[in-house]
């Protein structure tokens, strides 16, 4: 759910980011397109990687520097680094969608495994209208940079819910 929920995190704080920033909303709409085209490749790149590797040192490895990146996010001065850190936590952020399948395949026999596929595919669709709609209560209240670090403190306690 993160990838997707990652990339849309920002659609309502568009008018925010562009006051902020200095750009026009169009240039703000672009960071949402970056992040989406890297979400769509990045995938091609982490699964020969994982078989090289395993999983769960990409998934570590996914949490750790989308963590960076959302930091990156929070406190990027402009519009331009603000990208470049977007593009560094879409590329990280990628991996589940890359890898989700392959690890439920794993884990679930034949007979529970259409549940279960269900389960994650609906948990990657939900990403997309979920994000805008909390925060764009974040936005509102307390700023677009606490968007990021949101992102940022559910890389930090996600591990936390695994153990």
């Amino acid at each position: 759910m993160m990838g997707p929920f990652a990339a849309a995190s920002i659609v309502p704080s568009f008018s925010l980011l562009s006051e902020e920033l200095g750009v026009t909303l169009h240039q703000v709409a672009y960071l949402v397109g970056l992040q989406v085209a890297i979400l769509g490749s990045a995938p091609l790149l982490w699964a020969p990687l994982s078989k090289r590797f395993g999983r769960r040192p990409i998934f570590s490895l996914s949490l750790i520097c989308s963590l960076v990146g959302n930091v990156g996010c929070a406190k990027c001065p402009g519009y331009s680094s603000l990208a470049a850190c977007s593009a560094l936590t879409a590329f990280f952020i990628s991996p589940p969608s890359a890898l989700g399948s392959a690890v439920v395949t794993e884990c679930f026999p034949k007979k529970e495994r259409g549940r279960y596929m269900g389960i994650w595919a609906l948990m990657v669709t939900i990403g997309i209208p979920m994000a805008p709609l909390i925060f764009g209560f974040v936005a509102q209240r307390v700023g677009y940079r606490w968007i990021y670090w949101t992102l940022a403190i559910v890389s930090i306690l996600f591990p936390h819910f695994l153990a």
